[in-house]
């Protein structure tokens, strides 16, 4: 996977739509392995529609089917191992097979609450499912257990016919997202518009899907093999940037008198072209791939020379907080997405700095 590569409209276009896609793979899948297993005529075979169901639905990323079907298949060999044990005891002595299930359900509830809960209660799932075969029926325990492995193998299998990336999603989304800062922050600040815009409901929702980007972080890294730190990070600096244009946008039309101040201060001019520039280069980077990354000398720029400039315009003037509020966090937004073009120009442009993967980038999933 080349982490920077321009992601075209058809892929946009089935993203927008992956809920469609995902369900017409469940559909499709099912419809497969159901004709295939009234056809060989397989008893019991309706584990592996089970366990190909449970580890394909609720997760369409590659990511996190790849994890899941790891977990399933660990969590099953465990459980399967337990039960044949169980069953063995059973034919000597039905309290000690009693003892050892419950020996092995009491490390299941333990392990739940620990790093992989879900293979912790595959082990108990499979464990019951094992053993609840027939007395001395080792042949039907074993068959379950292979059907459960094969649903998860299938699972695997369908979700690799054009697999849906969390990566690329999570791209878009903050793609998207920055596109979205951009049309704010001009409906907010420019010079063209005389009284403050109602948009406060488009803020509220904006920081949702901040919030909700989250949720691709661990996908997303296990495809890209980008430490979940490095996503976090973005994130916390995506959310940063929001919170600090709705202070801006509180200091800039705190009251008429403020507003008029800042809108006529030259040194303060150059943030309307500036800022939105920022945010289209980081909407550039994120989906079209264009590794361009002289905006953040740009920013560096403009951030000294505001400051400089600012201090000096100010001098003998008499002016309230709102108007250094405004200066203060006009400076932090042009650090802020410095810092963000910055990492994210490294995470998708810089295989070699090893310090932001968690293995060998040269070695990702296709």
């Amino acid at each position: 996977m080349q982490l920077g590569k321009k992601i075209s409209t058809l892929e946009q276009l089935a993203y927008r739509y992956y809920r469609w896609i995902h369900a017409t793979r469940i559909s499709l899948s099912f419809l497969i392995t159901f004709a295939a297993i009234r056809y060989f005529k397989l008893d019991d075979a309706s584990w592996a529609l089970i366990t190909m169901l449970i580890v394909m639905g609720p997760l369409p990323y590659w990511g996190n089917v790849f994890a899941r079907a790891v977990q399933r298949t660990g969590g099953t060999v465990i459980g399967a191992l337990s039960g044949l044990v169980a069953l063995y005891l059973e034919m000597h002595s039905f309290p000690a097979m009693l003892l050892w299930c419950g020996a092995v359900m009491f490390a299941c509830g333990y392990l739940t609450l620990g790093k992989h809960p879900y293979m912790a209660l595959l082990i108990g799932a499979t464990l019951a499912v094992v053993s609840c075969s027939a007395p001395n029926d080792m042949q039907a325990a074993v068959l379950r257990s292979a059907y459960v492995l094969a649903g998860s193998l299938l699972a695997l299998a369908y979700t690799r016919i054009y697999p849906q990336r969390a990566y690329t999603d999570w791209r878009i989304k903050f793609s998207q997202s920055m596109g979205t800062l951009n049309s704010l922050y001009e409906a907010y600040f420019s010079p063209r518009v005389p009284e403050r815009p109602d948009l406060d409901e488009q803020l509220k929702e904006e920081l949702d899907t901040v919030v909700k980007l989250r949720s691709y972080t661990g996908a997303a890294s296990n495809e890209s093999h980008l430490k979940p730190e490095v996503f976090n990070a973005l994130q916390n600096l995506h959310r940063t940037v929001l919170a600090t244009l709705s202070l801006m946008i509180e200091a800039y039309w705190s009251s008429r008198d403020h507003h008029l101040l800042i809108k006529n201060e030259p040194v303060l001019s150059d943030l309307n072209r500036l800022i939105p520039l920022a945010l289209q280069s980081l909407q550039n980077k994120l989906v079209m791939g264009i590794p361009n990354n002289e905006i953040s000398h740009e920013l560096r720029k403009s951030s000294h020379a505001l400051r400089e400039l600012a201090l000096k315009s100010i001098e003998g003037k008499e002016i309230e907080t709102p108007f250094y509020a405004y200066v203060w966090l006009s400076l932090e937004m042009l650090r802020q997405l410095t810092a963000l073009n910055d990492q994210l120009h490294t995470a998708l442009f810089h295989p070699s700095h090893k310090h932001v993967f968690k293995k060998n980038p040269q070695q990702p999933d296709s």
